[in-house]
């Protein structure tokens, strides 16, 4: 049972003997890695978010910190992940802003990014970029940090959402490049893409309950839910990409884990053919690459 609050014994404690207490109640929790978890904390605490402390263990925290440290410590007991509690996640090479609203950028999906550059290897060009389902905008703005001279448009149903992706967009110098706005994926889009970036909801309704404690009580559901068979999503896009492809445009999918033969079946019967599938870092099928069939 997770505490309600930690009680300090005395006014003033080494950063040597906070990060002990964090990283024995982290251990206690399960937290996968609670060394790492319990200094990334505490720098967020003592507003130094890049310190990691390390020969500076004696130095001493004064009161006034500990009880927001405290709190971040019961929050990660809880299962609740590093970058919700810190509003804030790295993603390519970006930093975001991140909510509840929000499916948090993940490694994975960066295979997106480094499909397209594989793809596009010339920076110099223009191309016209479509992220549907855009979240925190990190895969749009990750494609226009790697092509400087392009454009994009980012969708998503929710309008929380689209308020944080403009803000991630500030943050990052790219908002004068970008639009987002929000809509029920491509429905009334008429627009033609170089390249389309696409991470749907993919899982299935019946397995939501089984996943991680981080990803099943802090990820919104409605990321994550790709219907009875995980699929739904990705029924509705197929028969639209080839409608928002320039001729020679392309479509790089997300998918999840033995979902490969099921949708490039979806996707086939749209009239899109398969180019090459990228493997993410753990060498599972990740990202399908797709352009208009060509006869």
């Amino acid at each position: 049972m997770v505490e309600k609050q930690i009680t300090w014994l005395q006014n003033n404690y080494k950063v040597s003997e906070v990060l002990k207490i964090a990283i024995t109640k982290f251990k206690a929790a399960g937290i996968a890695q609670p060394i790492s978890d319990a200094r990334i904390l505490l720098g967020h605490s003592l507003n130094k978010p890049n310190e990691r402390f390390y020969g500076k263990e004696e130095e001493v925290i004064q009161s006034e910190h500990l009880d927001d440290f405290s709190a971040k410590i019961l929050r990660r007991c809880k299962r609740e992940p590093v970058s919700k509690i810190l509003g804030l996640k790295e993603f390519w090479n970006l930093e975001l802003q991140v909510s509840p609203y929000v499916l948090d950028p993940r490694p994975d999906s960066e295979t997106l990014i480094e499909a397209a550059r594989k793809q596009f290897p010339d920076k110099n060009r223009t191309l016209n970029v479509l992220d549907l389902g855009t979240g925190s905008g990190c895969l749009l703005l990750a494609a226009l940090q790697e092509w400087p001279h392009s454009f994009g448009l980012g969708i998503d149903i929710d309008y929380r959402c689209i308020e944080l992706a403009k803000k991630n967009a500030i943050r990052n110098g790219l908002n004068g490049r970008v639009k987002f706005q929000t809509g029920n994926w491509a429905n009334d889009l008429d627009e033609k893409f170089d390249i389309i970036l696409c991470n749907p909801p993919y899982i299935a309704a019946n397995e939501i309950s089984k996943l991680d404690e981080e990803v099943r009580l802090y990820e919104p559901k409605r990321a994550l839910n790709g219907g009875q068979t995980g699929l739904d999503c990705y029924k509705h896009l197929a028969p639209q990409f080839p409608n928002l492809l320039t001729a020679e445009g392309l479509l790089f999918l997300e998918i999840g884990f033995g979902q490969k033969k099921q949708i490039l079946g979806i996707m086939k019967s749209n009239n899109l053919e398969l180019i090459k599938i990228e493997k993410d870092l753990a060498q599972r099928d990740r990202c399908l690459i797709l352009s208009h069939k060509h006869c």
